[in-house]
């Protein structure tokens, strides 16, 4: 499958990076200038980069026959900036009726704040994922909630169906990928306990960090513990590890008990380093696990068993793809050597001669690199 890809910044680029992993012919075509923090180089293996300006006088052109050749095109801007620029679904879809044209945008392609501009923070926001995260006020989760999780994962998950679908009707379609949507569908469970009348608001969920048995101690060391001993087995073992026999694990959901209750767990953690509660809680099935900084997640030995986070051929850490498919794997492929540096090779597959190619890279339109 070959993959236009249009977009910038970083959920567009890890969208294609995940069907890069798996086999996909990824085209990154790439503005000629980019922003100073550009997190798109981090998410460019297994691509090819080719340099075109939209803005230059045949760019439109360039872009329309290279998506004559792909079978998916991936774009992240505003809605209806493609549709002035002559290359919308409507346009390229017609040329090309086997391409899957994918959106992928904060709002989404329709709606009161689809032209509004935004960043995961504010996706988040309305659509009630940051709202839920965190104690006496939100707590952003970076953006691995909203851009990469809400967004990219679940426009993957679209471009793959509209694929499989193709496979039955010979046609593409179009994928709206929007990150509020995909953000709105990650807050699944907790929109159910409110429909339900069981939410108890943000900092008072179970799973929110309030409850003894799951959420995060800090260690003698200054480093930090986490426990999700949620099943009575498990919470009774948990316990034992402490010594809290006096503790009546039949009140394990009382959240009238958890206050005090905390309160000894946090002290009793806070009296060995992290390295004794990771020892202690891997002989018992008691839900207990170190919180790994950055810097320490590579030499984790599970992970590393795994073969989770290694380093990439530049010497990046980075995280190996998944899911694992027995029989057709993801693997990692080395990124481009530059910018640009495959611009040549990708118009002469649309069908660019030599002569033109020259032509466009003298005029601007495109820019390429050896």
């Amino acid at each position: 499958m070959r993959v236009l890809d249009l977009s910038a910044l970083g959920p567009g680029p890890f969208c294609s990076m995940l069907l890069a992993d798996f086999g996909a012919d990824v085209i990154a075509v790439e503005r000629p200038d980019t922003p100073a923090f550009d997190p798109a180089k981090y998410l460019s293996r297994g691509k090819r980069s080719a340099i075109v300006d939209l803005r230059g006088p045949r760019g439109a052109e360039v872009i329309a026959r290279l998506a004559d050749t792909c079978d998916v095109l991936l774009e992240s801007n505003r809605p209806g900036t493609m549709e002035r620029r002559g290359l919308g679904p409507d346009v390229l879809c017609a040329r090309n009726p086997r391409l899957v044209y994918a959106r992928l945008t904060g709002w989404g392609q329709d709606g009161p704040y689809s032209a509004r501009a935004g960043h995961d923070i504010n996706y988040t926001a309305v659509s009630g994922a940051l709202g839920v995260v965190g104690g006496e006020a939100p707590v952003p989760p970076l953006a691995m909630v909203g851009d990469l999780a809400g967004g990219a994962l679940t426009t993957a998950l679209g471009i793959v169906m509209a694929l499989f679908e193709r496979t039955v009707t010979g046609e593409g379609q179009v994928v709206d990928g929007a990150i509020a949507d995909g953000s709105a569908l990650l807050n699944i469970t907790n929109l159910a306990e409110l429909s339900t009348g069981i939410w108890p608001g943000r900092g008072k969920h179970l799973l929110s960090g309030v409850a003894p048995f799951y959420g995060v101690y800090a260690c003698a060391d200054g480093l930090y513990f986490a426990v999700g001993a949620i099943e009575p087995k498990f919470y009774a073992r948990f316990l034992a590890a402490l010594g809290l026999d006096d503790v009546d694990p039949s009140r394990q959901l009382d959240p009238a008990t958890w206050p005090a209750l905390r309160e000894r767990v946090a002290a009793v953690i806070r009296t060995k380093p992290r390295s004794h509660w990771t020892a202690e809680f891997a002989q018992i099935d008691g839900c207990g696990s170190p919180v790994l900084e950055l810097d320490e997640v590579a030499d984790d030995p599970h992970l590393r068993s795994r073969g989770t986070i290694i380093n990439s051929a530049d010497g990046i850490v980075t995280a190996a793809p998944a899911p694992r498919l027995s029989r057709s794997p993801g693997r990692i492929r080395p990124a481009p050597v530059a910018r640009g540096a495959d611009t040549r090779t990708v118009l002469s597959e649309a069908g660019f001669g030599a002569d033109d190619i020259e032509a466009l890279v003298t005029e601007g339109t495109v820019v390429a690199v050896g």
